[in-house]
């Protein structure tokens, strides 16, 4: 599990976030230009599935959280 800031490329493919929130959480945020936008806030142990769209994703854990990203 990873616990520092990732940045996916972007992908049509769908993905399968795993989260261990371990007190803290994971933020998602979209790039939009040269901006990036948070669109999801994961505080629960759990895993979604996500689709991303077509650009790039940032995936910041925070307080301890870990998380996991599969295809």
């Amino acid at each position: 599990m990873q616990s520092q800031q990732y940045i996916a490329p972007a992908s049509l493919a769908p993905i399968t976030l795993a989260v261990k929130a371990n007190g803290g959480s994971v933020k998602v945020e979209k790039q939009v230009g040269t901006d990036w936008v948070v669109s999801d806030v994961f505080a629960q142990d759990g895993a979604w599935r996500l689709d991303l769209g077509y650009s790039q994703t940032r995936f910041t854990p925070v307080g301890g959280a870990v998380f996991e990203i599969s295809s």
